[in-house]
């Protein structure tokens, strides 16, 4: 089967070395501490407090300091290592993330006490991915069949929910590092097929499905997933947890963009846009997606622009457009010192032909620096004419 990458996999992020001394002893510790019976220590307010200061207060330094010190009066807390994995994760060092997580599975080995979360974690965090990432999410899967098949209301629907997740974990697993094994395309038939099983409405399973339908060359397949996916969320609430994250809304669009439903792909766009502007992968996903409209735009007026022009300025007007969104990326890639290359040669890439075709231009600050310069000479010239007076 032909490999793919339309679905974004968790980035493994940058391995700080200085993780706190204190969250390392502890963690080493760990075994020592593994009978210590801590009942008269009360970290529940601990726990609470760094929970507040990671999801609310949006500290994760404060909160790293909060469970650090609970974990040094309990170092099997199930709560308290799963939220430092997390911390960890927020901080960017995935090493002690996966020391937290692994730490946990030890204490909980099939996530009975305190859920499948942990082997979620470390399914998307894990090195070695492939064949290792797929155990991960298999202990997770296990145990969350049995929650669906056992309980009702809402329990149970979280419960699916995290197994339709896992499962396109999976599949995605075998779009991509596993996708040289034999049974790979059978493999991601299977877990689609038990996802869609489970919620035939869920936006990550039809777009899971879509994405191989995309490696298996059906793109009509591929769009009908895709508009399924996208009526099942957009026209939700913005507050409605049903509504996919941001990072795979952004997956998403990559997915409407290669199936040529552009207009699709920049109304979901612009929605993330109007919730977090500072993201280089939605400017360039923007202009590369502005620069396609616009290129259908002046194909179609190839033929009928002799009536009033109107056609071919539409697609300059958005070939325009796309090259504000291209700048964006750009002065974002410089400003957060961005590291993948490609979308940097690709946007300068569009920007050049764009350039091309409707000419040079520069971008607002550029410009309004070079009317600053203009205005020191006319300043200099100035006092240059009263010196000769």
């Amino acid at each position: 089967m032909a490999k793919t990458k339309t679905k974004t996999k968790p980035s493994k992020k940058s391995r700080r070395k200085d993780a706190p001394a204190t969250l390392a002893s502890v963690l080493q510790n760990i075994a020592a501490h593994s009978n210590s019976q801590s009942a008269t220590v009360d970290i529940d307010a601990l726990v609470a407090r760094a929970n507040s200061l990671l999801h609310e207060e949006s500290d994760p330094h404060q909160a790293l300091t909060t469970i650090t010190k609970a974990l040094a009066k309990n170092p099997t807390s199930l709560p308290a290592l799963e939220l430092a994995g997390e911390i960890n994760v927020e901080l960017e060092d995935t090493d002690t993330a996966i020391r937290c997580f692994t730490a946990a599975t030890e204490l909980d080995a099939d996530g009975s006490i305190s859920g499948v979360e942990k082997f979620l974690w470390l399914a998307e965090l894990c090195e070695e991915g492939g064949e290792v990432a797929i155990r991960w999410y298999e202990r997770a899967a296990e145990f969350l069949r049995k929650q669906v098949a056992e309980t009702t209301g809402e329990e149970k629907s979280t419960a699916e929910q995290k197994l339709c997740s896992a499962l396109c974990g999976m599949a995605e697993l075998y779009m991509t590092d596993l996708c040289m094994q034999p049974d790979a395309e059978a493999r991601c038939e299977a877990y689609i097929t038990e996802s869609l099983l489970i919620a035939p409405t869920s936006p990550e399973s039809l777009s899971t499905l879509a994405s191989l339908r995309i490696s298996q060359s059906k793109p009509a397949d591929a769009r009908a997933a895709l508009t399924r996916s996208l009526e099942a969320w957009k026209h939700l609430p913005a507050t409605d947890d049903r509504i996919p994250p941001y990072p795979a809304r952004m997956s998403f669009t990559r997915l409407l963009i290669e199936c040529e439903l552009y207009e699709e792909a920049m109304e979901v766009l612009e929605g993330l846009q109007d919730e977090d502007d500072q993201s280089v992968d939605l400017w360039y996903l923007g202009g590369w997606c502005l620069l396609l409209i616009g290129s259908n735009l002046k194909d179609g007026a190839g033929a009928s622009d002799g009536a009033n022009g109107q056609e071919v300025e539409d697609w300059r007007d958005t070939w325009a457009a796309a090259r504000e969104w291209l700048w964006n990326c750009e002065k974002l890639y410089k400003a957060f010192e961005w590291q993948d290359v490609g979308i940097a040669e690709h946007a300068s890439e569009l920007l050049a032909k764009i350039n091309s075709e409707i000419g040079e231009a520069k971008p607002d600050d550029e410009e309004k620096e070079d009317e600053g310069d203009e205005d020191e000479e006319w300043e200099d010239e100035d006092e240059d004419e009263e010196m000769e007076g």
